[in-house]
């Protein structure tokens, strides 16, 4: 049986190149499907293309909101298949209207004996799960059908320092095991860190995002820590970074997003 998250990220295949299907309202935020689930959805056709099927890298940039309900289309394109990277470059439209641009390389994580160098990232010290704030449309002010889909808990939100954060944890509601696409999910699925130094600000859409897949991750809840430390001129640059439920480090992010208040903030 298939997960949820797989079902609605897989659109139909058309040709070589080309992808058909409607975007799920199931990941919904404000009305709005979320950007890291318009992302799974293209890089799902590309992973289907590529032969090499672990996502490594990906750069998305986003050039209008989806829209739930409505058709979209996915056009994939292999630039290089090499023997341990293949990179390809995607699109996703509606409305014959391009929404995202995407590049991406896949391959194989590849494990190296204890005498290769190494230099870590060690997880912070946050509460358990079970201990933390679970993430709801109450506390955040706006509709989240996202909700349904994945369970996020908030551990702790800072900004009383220089740089605004938030710690903690994410999973799918079915608990369905974690991919290298979800991690790209996963990376765009928190409330945005600047909400530790600002409260409820409004609308954050994402401009672009960057992800770097670094493991494949052990079965059980995702750890996450994002800060904002550069806000200015109504965008901010947030960093973001996932271990797995052993503390490896299993995905770096790092993404430019708008600003945009509301009355009510």
């Amino acid at each position: 049986m298939t997960s949820q998250f797989v079902n609605e990220t897989t659109f139909k295949r058309e040709n070589e190149n080309n992808w058909i299907g409607n975007l799920d309202e199931n990941w919904n935020i404000a009305g709005i499907p979320n950007g890291g689930y318009l992302l799974a959805v293209v890089l799902r056709a590309m992973q289907e293309q590529a032969e090499l099927k672990n996502l490594l890298s990906v750069n998305a940039h986003y050039l209008r909101p989806g829209v739930t309900g409505e058709e979209a289309i996915v056009e994939s394109m292999t630039l290089r298949k090499g023997s341990t990277v293949s990179t390809s470059s995607a699109s996703l439209k509606q409305r014959e209207k391009l929404s995202l641009q995407v590049l991406a390389a896949f391959g194989e994580f590849k494990k190296t004996d204890d005498s290769f160098p190494k230099v870590e990232l060690e997880p912070p010290d946050i509460p358990s799960p079970e201990n933390c704030e679970k993430r709801s449309a109450e506390n955040q002010g706006v509709d989240l059908s996202i909700q349904k889909r994945v369970d996020v808990r908030v551990a702790k939100m800072r900004g009383d320092s220089g740089r605004s954060e938030l710690y903690g944890w994410i999973k799918f509601c079915d608990s369905a095991p974690v991919d290298s696409l979800a991690l790209a999910l996963f990376s765009d699925a928190f409330p945005p860190s600047i909400f530790a130094k600002l409260g409820r600000v409004g609308w954050v859409p994402t401009v672009e995002l960057t992800v770097h897949v670094r493991n494949l991750p052990k079965e059980g809840w995702i750890m996450g820590h994002f800060f904002t430390d550069d806000l200015q001129n109504g965008s901010m640059i947030e960093t973001g970074r996932l271990w797995d439920s052993d503390g490896c480090l299993v995905a770096q992010s790092r993404q430019l997003a708008l600003l945009k208040q509301t009355r009510e903030s």
